[in-house]
């Protein structure tokens, strides 16, 4: 087993690298400024060569050779915290799948909220079963309110508390996914989103 962790600034560099084939978000860069990307990716070279896994061309060596083939492999998976109007919140848990089908991941990838990425190549099995279960542990108990969080949703600060989790799965026709709040699991789409009585239901209606 491989492991790998990088900054965010290397992270838009093996981005740059992989042709599309990151999909993940750097919460550190922002991804609107080419300015502010093209910096990042600058100083993401620089910062591999120096860990010696880039060589003087630029090209990716060893551990994060090895992360940019399995990016090749397709991202099937994401699960991600959301506030209450689903956007993503950085300081929750992150994590995307990648491999030949959920049930056959090549890497995965977690993404800590100070722009800090952690990969694997070849991880145990189970990582698609711990994002569902992730999920359901949600849908059983909620998330704990934390006694600064205000009316609006907001915890101390501006920085928004978690609502709801969202799990996607990469279709050939697009993305599916589902919203999971406490006692709640919907497609997440629509002016009224198809509820589900259960986790496992919704995830049926996910692989199928």
């Amino acid at each position: 087993m491989t492991r790998l962790t990088l900054t965010d600034d290397e992270a838009a560099f093996i981005a740059l690298r992989a042709s599309g084939g990151w999909r993940a978000p750097l919460p550190t860069v922002q991804g609107n400024s080419r300015p502010d990307v093209l910096q990042a990716v600058l100083r993401g070279r620089r910062s591999l060569a120096v860990r010696d896994l880039a060589d003087s061309d630029g090209a990716p060596t060893g551990a994060a050779a090895e992360v940019l083939k399995r990016l090749g492999t397709g991202l099937r998976a994401f699960f991600l915290l959301a506030d209450a109007d689903d956007n993503w919140l950085s300081q929750g848990i992150t994590v995307y799948l990648y491999g030949s089908s959920v049930g056959a991941v090549e890497l995965s990838h977690v993404i800590a909220p100070a722009g800090v990425h952690y990969l694997r190549v070849a991880p145990p099995a189970g990582q698609w079963a711990a994002l569902t279960g992730l999920a359901e542990a949600i849908f059983a108990r909620g998330f704990a309110a934390g006694p600064a969080d205000d009316a609006d949703g907001t915890r101390g600060a501006g920085v928004r508390s978690p609502a709801a989790a969202l799990l996607h799965v990469v279709r050939p026709e697009g993305l599916r996914f589902i919203r999971v709040a406490r006692a709640t699991v919907t497609t997440g789409r629509g002016p009224v989103p198809a509820r589900f009585p259960s986790v496992p239901d919704a995830v049926s209606w996910l692989l199928a």
